[in-house]
């Protein structure tokens, strides 16, 4: 029997190999969110080969639809994300601060040592 593709389904699949491709080359020194990269985009490969798959899980978990389930899993994704974006952001201006202070204070004049005659 053979496999036949709908044409959505090719689309998908070659935008989530290209996105696969695109992971790990940003990600080229960070093992942990490769493979967390990589298994998103083997899932999306697995729930795109096999449609019915998402319905099935959803009723496992007691939801109405697959298309549900993906879309509350997407907005945990988006939520945690966001979260995760956030404390990078914080990091980076901390970071920056800490720099920029550093750099002031090597570049600062004493002022101290040469006082003004007073008048």
């Amino acid at each position: 029997m053979p496999i036949t593709f709908h044409p959505i389904q090719i689309i998908i699949l070659a935008a989530l190999i290209f996105a696969a491709g695109l992971a790990l080359l940003i990600l080229k020194n960070q093992l942990a969110g490769r493979i967390f990269f990589i298994s998103q985009f083997l899932l999306g490969c697995l729930f795109v080969l096999m449609p019915d798959l998402s319905s099935r899980l959803a009723a496992l978990l007691g939801v109405g639809r697959g298309t549900d389930l993906l879309l509350y899993f997407l907005i945990l994704y988006v939520y945690v994300s966001s979260l995760c974006l956030l404390a990078k952001f914080r990091r980076l201006e901390k970071m920056q601060t800490e720099i920029v202070r550093a750099i002031t204070l090597e570049n600062a004049i004493d002022n101290t040592a040469v006082a003004p005659p007073p008048q």
